[in-house]
């Protein structure tokens, strides 16, 4: 029972110490609430500048068809030449010329397609694609409509209402890990040399209270902690941004619990070799920094080099977002994922001998 106290005891610290409830539940929500509101998703609208230089139903129909779609921007304002300049100045990203007489020349006929002048710039390869398909879609269905062909081939959609998932919604499940890694190496290492430097930890060496029950209130509370920054952080992001769980909440309880016990145990290592508390901060930040943006917080691990790829699927803080990922979004259960829990398990025996063996009370 007086572990139990303990825990409570140190939660009870934890709700007072406003700066540690910052890093506890406020930073990693800062997070959630800027991505958030960024529409990640939603395609670059992309600015068209028309010069319409023939100005019959044939430039028209085009015109219209390109003010239809919502991700264009269609500009018949300017001249060429104020084109040409914007487009080389980044104020826009096309410009489309229709050379005159296109509708008189059709009719007439020619040897070769009469050519619609395109200028655009080379470094937006992506949206430069989606133009060209664009164009070409309708050139094709204008030359089938000129010749009088009769479409022999037509595709016949159909809906389905697939599982909705967004850019944040594989961000939710890293702010999570992110939260729970930053708050337990970081806070654990800070209150461990602030007890170092004030000698508390001499004095519960010399007191009744068995030093594991003084560790185990510290462990306890941060693990309950743990689980209410997931709930918060998951509850912020579906409620305000819309995120999407579909997998067992049970099972992101499991993993928030053994990932945690990875990085307290990496904070009582860091705490070890700290001798002050703002040591403690630098030391952890030196931990939990290069994780936060290797580890696939913010971008999945496979745009990452090959050898690097490699390397940091082996950091903690990896395998339980690829396998938080796994649970929430894909609704898969959490033995899906033996390699990943291995990999966390291993951390939590090697970190635990390792904290034991460098711990000390002076």
């Amino acid at each position: 029972m007086t572990a139990w106290y303990m825990v409570i005891a140190n939660l009870k610290m934890t709700f007072r110490n406003r700066q540690s409830l910052f890093w506890a539940l406020v930073f990693p929500l800062i997070f959630v609430v800027v991505f958030g509101l960024f529409r990640l998703d939603q395609p670059v609208t992309s600015k068209l500048v028309v010069i319409d230089q023939s100005k019959d139903s044939i430039s028209r129909a085009l015109i219209d068809q390109l003010k239809s779609i919502t991700l264009i921007r269609v500009d018949e304002s300017r001249t060429l030449e104020q084109a040409q300049a914007d487009l080389q100045g980044g104020k826009v990203n096309y410009v489309l010329v229709i050379p005159p007489e296109l509708e008189q020349t059709v009719a007439r006929g020619t040897a070769a397609p009469v050519p619609l002048g395109l200028s655009y710039d080379a470094a937006g390869l992506q949206n430069n694609q989606r133009m060209f398909a664009i164009l070409n879609g309708f050139v094709d269905q204008a030359n089938l409509s000129l010749n009088h062909a009769k479409p022999l081939i037509a595709v016949q959609g159909q809906a389905i209402q697939a599982k909705q998932l967004r850019y944040f919604d594989f961000l939710l499940p890293g702010f999570v890990g992110m939260g729970v890694m930053t708050y337990a190496i970081i806070e654990v290492a800070t209150v461990l040399s602030l007890y170092r430097e004030q000698k508390i930890l001499k004095r519960i060496l010399a007191s009744p209270l068995p030093g594991w029950q003084f560790f185990a209130g510290i462990i306890g509370a941060h693990l309950v902690l743990a689980l209410v920054q997931a709930a918060i952080i998951l509850l912020a992001g579906i409620l305000l941004f819309h995120g999407h769980v579909y997998g067992s909440y049970l099972w992101i309880a499991v993993l928030v619990f053994l990932g945690n016990i990875v990085f307290l145990n990496i904070g009582f290592i860091v705490g070890s070799f700290a001798r002050t508390p703002q040591t403690a901060i630098g030391l952890g930040n030196a931990v939990t920094m290069p994780m936060m943006f290797f580890s696939g917080v913010f971008f999945p691990t496979d745009t990452l080099p090959a050898t690097m790829r490699a390397v940091v699927q082996y950091l903690p803080l990896t395998p339980m977002l690829t396998a938080l990922r796994g649970v929430a979004l894909d609704a898969k259960p959490i033995w899906s994922f033996p390699t990943e829990l291995g990999i966390l398990a291993a951390w939590v025996l090697v970190t635990s001998v390792v904290a034991i063996r460098v711990f000390r009370f002076s």
